[in-house]
């Protein structure tokens, strides 16, 4: 340790400040035929994406490590170097042994927090001479915390592809509130998390918690400010910002979308149930399993995935704008349908904004038959059999208004999709049609039989 001490304060503090700077500040200028050049210090190796080597350095780091991993001065390095070798294996598609590693980097967090207590050197400081700071305790404990944010969120992505949907949200879940509650996130990246983090719930019939990602995805982005016009951006770097920003807004609306498809559908599908035994008092329902009355007795900043199903998970932002917006109840009738229909519409209209069918054909596709689906939806709840033929024949004109625009050369698959949903839709509108005749008791005219015959539907069955 005295040598190494002595190394540090005659060449090595030098030495690694001039890494930092060929790290962080020459790279922005390295040449595009050799973006690495100025990375190739020993310890970005794996940045540099020649793995092997980087996973040799790194792993005879975590072994001289291991026998020291709870001392203050290198816990912060050791779980840095198991996150690096979870991600390194992550990037080989080797997710179980990606998982072993960050495992371990979790159990280390938790031995030190339980074991030691305090707040280990953050691995800035290693590569520094020693300086009087006031706010040196509170920096590492930020950094600390930080770094095991960093690893619940690499467990998030490996629980994905391990196919463990459950776990992935849970480890999302709770990384998205370490950020909140620390202040290190971008809006961006963490509105789109969180809005992703929502279907899961979503799919679950966890409404309450589903709306709650959403509203909380929709009050960070504004954090973002508003979206300046395409007309505006002069430089190619102003104009990439701004389609990152709207293509982001665009997406939390297609996820608010998928939100008012699937209430919709959930709520038509529970209602034709038969025995299912309505009343008023189910209108009181609220699709919520997610909210715990307990709290974690040592407080937020404590959360982990071990707790989760005895925290409250909920963001801590005031989200009544963005949730009043939506039920997140059952819908029992043509009134309820009708105001998440609505909603629904003026978030399809925001991301057609972006994703336009010039540019972005296949998004813009499917919204238009989310819009068709959720005019199908709206007729199970209307008994008026007149005014569901006239949204029978919406979805028509807006699925027939994009299939003109698309060419079965390069479409064709989409194009057969468009046309079965319209041929069907047209089926569905004789049957309604036939109903109203044989509800009315009388004589078909000769007119409503012509009109009946006259929906024709053979165009659009291709053989």
């Amino acid at each position: 340790m005295t040598s190494l001490s002595v190394y540090l304060e005659q060449e090595g503090y030098d030495h690694f400040e001039g890494i930092r700077k060929l790290t962080e500040e020459d790279s922005l200028s390295d040449p595009e035929d050799n973006p690495f050049k100025s990375k190739y210090a020993g310890e970005n190796f794996a940045e540099c994406e020649e793995l092997s080597t980087g996973e040799e350095h790194i792993k005879k780091c975590v072994t001289i490590l291991e026998p020291f991993c709870l001392k203050s001065t290198l816990a912060n390095l050791y779980q840095t170097s198991l996150n690096e070798l979870g991600i390194l294996w992550s990037q080989r598609r080797n997710y179980n042994k990606a998982f072993d590693y960050l495992q371990k980097s979790e159990i280390h967090y938790r031995e030190f927090k339980h074991e030691v207590g305090n707040n280990p050197v953050m691995m800035s400081e290693l590569s520094k001479p020693p300086h009087e700071d006031e706010q040196l305790n509170k920096k590492r404990e930020s950094n600390f915390e930080d770094t095991y944010t960093h690893t619940l969120y690499y467990f998030a992505q490996v629980y994905a592809k391990l196919d463990e949907p459950k776990k992935a949200a849970e480890y999302c879940h709770v990384t998205l509130k370490r950020q909140l509650i620390t202040m290190q996130y971008d809006a961006l990246d963490w509105s789109l998390n969180a809005a992703t983090l929502s279907q899961y719930y979503m799919q679950n019939n966890r409404f309450s918690m589903a709306r709650h990602c959403l509203a909380s995805a929709s009050f960070i982005f504004q954090e973002l400010g508003e979206i300046k016009d395409e007309n505006s951006c002069e430089t190619e770097e102003e104009w990439q910002k701004f389609e990152k920003k709207a293509q982001a807004k665009a997406d939390i609306c297609r996820c608010w979308i998928k939100y008012a498809m699937a209430l919709m559908e959930v709520s038509r599908d529970r209602l034709t149930e038969e025995e299912l035994d309505l009343d008023q008092d189910v209108k009181d329902l609220n699709i919520n399993y997610d909210k715990q009355e307990a709290t974690h007795e040592n407080g937020a900043d404590e959360i982990s995935v071990h707790d989760y199903k005895k925290s409250d998970l909920t963001f801590d932002i005031e989200l009544t704008f963005h949730e009043e917006a939506i039920t997140d109840k059952w819908l029992l009738d043509l009134d309820d349908a009708r105001k998440v229909f609505l909603q629904a519409q003026t978030w399809s209209n925001n991301a057609k904004v972006f994703y336009k069918l010039d540019g972005h054909c296949s998004d813009y596709i499917e919204i238009i038959q989310d819009q068709s689906k959720l005019y199908k939806f709206l007729t199970f709840f209307d008994p008026d059999l007149e005014r569901q033929c006239k949204m029978h024949k919406r979805r028509i004109d807006i699925l027939s208004e994009c299939l003109k625009e698309l060419s079965p050369q390069f479409y064709l698959l989409v194009c057969r999709q468009l046309m079965f949903e319209i041929a069907e839709t047209y089926s569905t509108m004789v049957d309604t049609k036939t109903a109203i005749i044989e509800a009315s008791g009388e004589r078909p005219s000769g007119h409503a039989l012509k009109k009946n015959q006259h929906l024709d539907l053979t165009e659009y069955f291709p053989i």
